[in-house]
């Protein structure tokens, strides 16, 4: 859903992505500055410093949302670039989801949410071998870190973490099915 303000993101964040290749940071340099938010999100909510740990999953966050403008807006999109960012939100994703559980929530739904969210990854990267674009679902990236956030920092962590394992799959399912329709035209 949040998929849909890609296009006006760049125009939001060109004050900083002006000034970052003004310094000759590029998209890559924004990425790692998002793997090393996670980890220490992944640290701090396993220390159960959880205001903190919710700081560092926003700023991860934010760090994903401006590798993007920047590499749009500059024109320094390249296919690495865009397998670096995936791979780094999914690891990132995996340490959030482990920080919960080592934290002391129900191992059983740590690891249900996590598998949907691997696999809203997953079907868009394999519906996207045979369709265009698989961008669809109510669950996608940002959604999810919105969810984990908000349920970290008002306490309801368990609720926040079942709504995202319940949202996940429901949008891994419909890429299957949108898939499906799209590659029967």
């Amino acid at each position: 859903m949040l998929s849909k303000f890609k296009g006006v993101t760049p125009k939001l964040l060109k004050p900083i992505t002006s000034k970052l290749v003004k310094l000759g940071i590029k998209p890559n340099h924004i990425t790692v500055l998002s793997l090393i938010s996670g980890i220490f999100a992944f640290v701090l909510i396993s220390l159960k410093y959880l205001y903190l740990g919710a700081l560092f999953v926003l700023l991860s966050g934010f760090f994903d949302m401006l590798d993007g403008a920047l590499a749009r807006s500059y024109n320094l999109v390249s296919d690495f670039g865009a397998f670096l960012d995936s791979v780094v939100d999914r690891y990132v994703d995996v340490l959030i989801f482990i920080s919960l559980g080592i934290y002391g929530i129900d191992w059983l739904l740590i690891t249900v949410a996590m598998s949907g969210a691997l696999l809203v990854s997953y079907t868009r990267a394999r519906a996207e071998n045979i369709i265009e674009r698989c961008d669809v679902g109510i669950a996608e990236r940002g959604e999810r870190l919105i969810i984990l956030f908000a349920g970290i920092v008002t306490g309801f962590i368990y609720e926040s973490i079942l709504i995202v394992a319940v949202l996940s799959h429901i949008t891994a399912l419909h890429r299957i099915i949108y898939t499906f329709r799209e590659s029967r035209r």
